[in-house]
């Protein structure tokens, strides 16, 4: 009797990430080696933005790092278009935020003198003394703080978004501003503008101060 031979399981599909479950990777964040995780864990911290897919990889079998877009691990960033080049994101919300410390110095500067000129006058003439009051402190923080978040979300569409910025962006706009040249390969022109900015508002309001 011929004994019925019956069809051979089906060959493992050894390109799929999914289906490797015991294959733990390698990856490199911060300008060090981080792991053993699973595929499932790559997956997830690219969801969460916390790595790209130029971030390099390593499992046990490959002769060198490679890029997660070049690895066996692509499928997870082929849904996903990378971020567009930083020239065609405009710079209008952070040249503002640059020029924002010199504008307030210029304002406060304009309402001490008036103040000083009216306090002068009123000496002279006898007249009661009303001095104008400046900007008060929340107005600048509101402004700066609205610049930075809605240039931050302007990244974010543009698939540069990250908890750091999002962060530094309404909070530490100094910050946010180098780290935004740095994320988009840009000379960091705005940042540098924002300190001197800085520097030359405080020394014009403290002109007139003096």
């Amino acid at each position: 009797m011929t004994e019925e031979l019956s069809a051979p399981p089906p060959l493992p599909n050894f390109g799929d990430p999914n289906n490797q479950p015991s294959t733990e990777w390698y990856y490199v964040a911060n300008g060090s080696r981080q792991g053993p995780v699973p595929a499932s864990a790559i997956s997830e911290l690219l969801k969460r933005k916390e790595l790209k897919t130029d971030t390099q990889v390593w499992r046990k079998g490959m002769s060198e790092w490679k890029s997660l877009r070049e690895s066996d691990l692509a499928e997870f960033v082929a849904a996903e278009p990378p971020a567009i080049s930083g020239q065609y994101i405009g710079n209008g919300y952070v040249w503002t935020l640059a020029l924002l410390p010199l504008l307030i110095g210029v304002i406060e500067a304009v309402v001490t003198a008036s103040n000083q000129e009216a306090a002068a006058r009123s000496l002279v003439l006898g007249l009661p003394y009303h001095p104008s009051k400046g900007l008060p402190f929340q107005i600048p923080l509101l402004v700066n703080a609205l610049l930075g978040w809605l240039d931050d979300r302007k990244l974010k569409q543009a698939g540069y978004g990250s908890r750091v910025t999002r962060v530094t962006a309404v909070l530490f706009q100094p910050v946010y501003l180098f780290l935004r040249a740095k994320r988009l390969k840009q000379r960091p022109y705005y940042a540098v503008a924002w300190i001197i900015s800085f520097i030359a508002g405080f020394l014009i309001y403290a002109s007139v101060e003096g």
